[in-house]
């Protein structure tokens, strides 16, 4: 799971196939070309159009961490056998 510097959220993608940047020693995804072609022309100007993106990835965050731990409560093979 990840996000968009526009704040799009995608679970069930590979990261590696979305348009991306460097910025402020930070690597930046974007959900499409035309996003990453805004950005260039102007890199302060979207971000700051996308102030919201930071909230956005920690929310990513918080729920990835809480889908995780769901899933390794629910996933047999990470449950120790007691015999």
């Amino acid at each position: 799971m990840f996000a968009t510097l526009c704040g799009r959220v995608y679970r069930d993608a590979d990261p590696k196939y979305f348009p991306s940047a460097e910025h402020r020693g930070r690597t930046l995804l974007f959900c499409t070309g035309a996003c990453l072609g805004a950005f260039l022309a102007d890199p302060d100007i979207f971000c700051k159009v996308h102030r919201n993106s930071e909230k956005t990835i920690s929310r990513v965050k918080t729920e990835a961490q809480s889908f995780i731990g769901k899933w390794r409560k629910d996933d047999p093979s990470e449950q120790v056998n007691s015999v």
